[in-house]
């Protein structure tokens, strides 16, 4: 009888271990080279880090990431931008944006229109847009600014834009 429990006992165990291999082998996690809300390309300059109940979500740009945040409330427990200059991760609360410069990160080589046998599509809306773009001083976000345009943002300021878009 104690031979035949033992049996049953490592029968189970082989059983919950394989179960649990399948289950993590083939889990979906995030993938950091895709946005988490668009699933463009995550490029290292732009990226927007969130830390959110025990996984981490990658977003392509800081409106995407803004955009989550406004989605998964609570759920997100911190969020890092990435400082253009540097490349730095830093504190999204923390940062200064340029939003509305010249250069479009995300949207980089995609038409506005696209032309098919059908017909012509014209994008009337992009998350990614208007161009959200992180630095770690203002004094960065100025420099910036004077070259690309835009408008210098605290972190409330970017979250309101985005929470209006």
């Amino acid at each position: 009888m104690k031979a035949k429990e033992t049996l049953i006992t490592l029968l189970a165990f082989v059983a919950i271990g394989l179960t649990s291999y399948v289950a993590y082998r083939y889990e979906r996690r995030p993938d950091p080279h895709l946005c988490a809300i668009c699933n463009r390309d995550v490029h290292g300059g732009m990226s927007y880090r969130l830390e959110v109940s025990g996984h981490t979500e990658y977003a392509c740009c800081p409106r995407c990431g803004m955009h989550y945040q406004m989605q998964n409330g609570g759920a997100v427990k911190e969020a890092w931008a990435t400082d253009l200059a540097t490349g730095q991760k830093i504190p999204a609360s923390e940062a200064y944006y340029d939003e509305g410069g010249d250069v479009q990160y995300c949207t980089h080589g995609e038409s506005s229109v696209q032309r098919t046998p059908e017909g012509a599509s014209v994008r009337g809306y992009d998350r990614c847009l208007p161009t959200l773009v992180a630095f770690k001083e203002r004094a960065q976000a100025e420099a910036y600014q004077k070259i690309h345009g835009g408008r210098v943002l605290t972190y409330a300021e970017a979250v309101e834009s985005a929470r209006a878009q």
